[in-house]
């Protein structure tokens, strides 16, 4: 086993995965999982692509684009794998084997980036929530955001790159993982909704509003002259709403046993949404 277990218990059940030509075991535990206390600060988050994420105290974490860096490698497998023999359902033919080896080559770059995605991601949570015992960021709709460009748009290579930039940062995990690193630390997680606040055009000087297109980076205020970069003014006006809201229940999810499950526990749950009442029928 590489690694420590954070919180050990009573183990409950073990899954063996084949992925990659690696084995893998997935352990779960009965116990309740504990962090260190948080420090007293308070922080907005703002999300991007430019700049991963942007907080309300001016430091800017930049996007590292491991896509990016791997895709070259993924281009010349990808040409060398269509120059092999694929398969073909309708006409039974087998792949080739220098198919297979070339599709598989491909497939560990991937899970590469996918993990490098997934510890970097951790590192940026557990920094977040190590300093900041309130979090405050922003609602977003992640599943419209990454949507297809429609057929016939003039602009789809660029709502491409764009998709592409988003998933490469993981936005959806990495608000997942901060939410539950400092709700386990006993902080406060408050997601502020945008179209109502509309942060990116907000003043967090003055309160002033006017709407910027997405090419200027740089807030510059016209009633108070106030100028700082347009993802830190974002965060700052979040952290600002969520201070002035009363926190309750609904704003603070407990911690739980129940977080951390294995791969046999999520398929159960899936397919208990698939299965129809028994009562109903």
């Amino acid at each position: 086993m590489r690694g420590q277990a954070r919180d050990w218990g009573t183990p409950k059940t073990c899954t063996i995965l084949f992925k990659q030509g690696k084995w893998y075991a997935s352990i779960t535990v009965d116990c309740v999982p504990s962090r260190i206390q948080t420090d007293k600060g308070a922080i907005g988050l703002d999300f991007g692509t430019i700049s991963a994420v942007a907080d309300s105290n001016g430091e800017v974490i930049d996007n590292p684009r491991f896509i990016k860096q791997a895709q070259e490698k993924v281009n010349r497998l990808a040409k060398k794998s269509r120059r092999k023999r694929p398969p073909n359902g309708r006409k039974r033919i087998r792949a080739s084997r220098r198919w297979k080896k070339a599709n598989k080559a491909v497939s560990k770059i991937q899970a590469k980036v996918a993990r490098q995605r997934q510890d970097w991601q951790h590192q940026v949570a557990t920094q977040i929530v190590s300093c900041n015992s309130l979090v405050a960021t922003e609602k977003l709709n992640l599943q419209g955001m990454t949507r297809k460009a429609k057929k016939g748009s003039k602009r789809r290579k660029q709502k491409t790159g764009l998709n592409r930039s988003l998933l490469d940062v993981g936005i959806g995990n990495l608000k997942s993982l901060i939410q539950y690193k400092v709700t386990e630390a006993g902080g406060f997680y408050i997601e502020v909704p945008c179209h109502i606040l509309k942060p990116s055009q907000t003043c967090p000087n003055c309160g002033h509003q006017k709407k910027k297109e997405l090419s200027e980076r740089i807030h510059s205020c016209q009633k108070c002259s106030y100028t700082c970069d347009r993802d830190v003014a974002a965060a700052m006006v979040m952290l600002q709403d969520a201070r002035g809201k009363e926190l309750t229940s609904s704003d603070v999810e407990s911690p739980s046993s129940t977080l951390c499950g294995s791969m046999r526990q999520l398929g159960a749950k899936k397919r208990q949404k698939l299965v129809p009442n028994a009562s109903l029928g």
